[in-house]
């Protein structure tokens, strides 16, 4: 099987941490815990549990929301083996768009945007969530003429699953929980980006 795309989730993957929305919360010192509550209760859905957490940030000028952050080392590798392999590359993330700053390397970058007004945080543009990362990468893969088992997936967390489930090749990169192992035909575990870039290196040509 010749793998055409790579889809990659962001947030646990890219960035050491696992979640772009918890660690704007820790940045700004705001209190989400009852919001995360009552989505886990069913009484509000996702779209409503991202607007009630960008609330609490509401007036927190563009340029904090935005401020630098850390991805792990070895992106640039990661992003020259990709190039090299001559796939497509997707990033697909229910984080916040603050982490655009890496989507150079990427033909795809789907994420939840916040909404700027007069330079500061007014709310969010929600289109990924914890449930529907596979549709939006089947959409993207019907619009490129692939299919699932054309694409190489890596992931780390539950939501990740569906797609896990779905590609021709799925990955788990320091899996979050052991569903999400037992999902891979890979498991990778490291601090940096240089194992993933190198097993994909060698996988995209058919080495593995």
């Amino acid at each position: 099987m010749r793998y055409r795309a790579v889809i990659l989730d962001v947030d646990g993957v890219i960035t050491p941490f696992r979640s772009a929305w918890q660690r704007l919360h820790a940045v700004l010192g705001t209190d989400a815990q009852l919001n995360r509550e009552l989505y886990k209760l069913g009484a509000i859905d996702y779209y409503e549990w991202g607007l009630y957490d960008t609330l609490l940030w509401r007036g927190v000028p563009r340029g904090i929301a935005e401020a630098r952050f850390q991805t792990r080392r070895g992106l640039d590798a990661l992003c020259r083996a990709l190039q090299e392999a001559g796939v497509y590359a997707v990033a697909l993330s229910a984080g916040l768009g603050y982490t655009r700053r890496i989507s150079h390397c990427f033909h795809f970058y789907v994420v939840n945007d916040l909404v700027y007004r007069d330079g500061a945080v007014y709310t969010v543009a929600v289109s990924v969530s914890d449930r529907n990362k596979d549709e939006i990468a089947g959409q993207i893969l019907s619009l490129l003429g692939l299919d699932w088992g054309e694409a190489v997936v890596v992931g780390d967390g539950e939501a990740d699953l569906p797609m896990l489930k779905k590609a021709g090749y799925p990955i788990a990169f320091n899996p979050a929980a052991e569903e999400v192992a037992r999902a891979a035909k890979a498991v990778i575990r490291a601090e940096t980006l240089h194992p993933l870039a190198k097993y994909l290196k060698a996988l995209l040509r058919q080495d593995v």
